[in-house]
């Protein structure tokens, strides 16, 4: 079952190093290093009701807009390429390849909805089931505290 190291990936991604030496974070709701996020736009847009909070199901109707608006080759599925994601960027690979769950090499819309969830369920930090401006906005990222040599020098 591949959840496990859906989970695990995105639980690392949201452990931080410095944010200047952190390579994007491959998450709808964007940061100040991927302005927009992956799909662009701002999150609060998919409030349609504009009653400042965001329910799933206009959650996932916002990011399957987006999503189809990135198939480029109208596949039905989203390349790394489609998503912006370099042959080189080894972390957006990683994702990748924990989002594709069936191992096509494309995101299909129920890959695409499963992490949508899963992204929902990360960001609703007070569990209410609905996404407000504060838990849309991009949280500062802890720095990790100073690696502690394993075999300090003699001294």
């Amino acid at each position: 079952m591949r959840r496990l190291p859906m989970l695990s990936l995105l639980a690392a991604m949201a452990l931080a190093t410095p944010a200047a030496a952190q390579p994007a974070v491959y998450n709808p709701w964007g940061g100040p290093d991927s302005p927009g996020g992956i799909f662009g736009g701002d999150p609060l847009d998919a409030d349609t009701d504009r009653d400042q909070r965001v329910t799933p199901d206009e959650f996932w109707t916002w990011l399957r807009a987006r999503a189809t608006g990135r198939d480029l080759d109208r596949s039905n599925g989203l390349s790394p390429q489609e998503l912006g994601i370099k042959p080189t960027d080894r972390r957006g690979q990683a994702w990748f390849r924990a989002a594709d769950r069936d191992g096509s090499g494309h995101l299909s819309l129920d890959e695409i909805e499963f992490w949508s969830g899963m992204s929902f369920r990360f960001h609703d930090i007070n569990r209410d089931n609905v996404l407000t401006p504060p838990e849309v906005t991009p949280r500062p990222r802890r720095s990790r505290p100073p690696a502690v040599p394993t075999n300090p020098p003699p001294g």
